[in-house]
């Protein structure tokens, strides 16, 4: 059994997930922008080709997923 608390409602387990993982989801939006917009000004100011634009932010966002932690539920759920 967890030492975590059982927590019934959704709409409260949805608050505690995200509270608990705020810090992360900030980083993840911040990091994940900005890979588009730095992006987005190479390629035009380069003047690169459009397919390996959406190639490089495929490869830069599954890279990126693969190399940072998952979040965290911090409750058990009772479904």
């Amino acid at each position: 059994m967890s030492d975590q608390p059982t927590i019934e409602s959704r709409h409260r387990r949805l608050l505690a997930y995200l509270q608990h993982n705020a810090s992360q989801l900030l980083v993840d939006a911040a990091v994940l922008l900005s890979l588009v917009i730095g992006a987005s000004i190479a390629f035009d100011w380069l003047a690169l080709p459009s397919w390996l634009y959406y190639l490089v932010l495929f490869v830069g966002i599954v890279v990126y997923s693969a190399v940072t932690p998952n979040w965290e539920r911090p409750y058990e759920s009772p479904d």
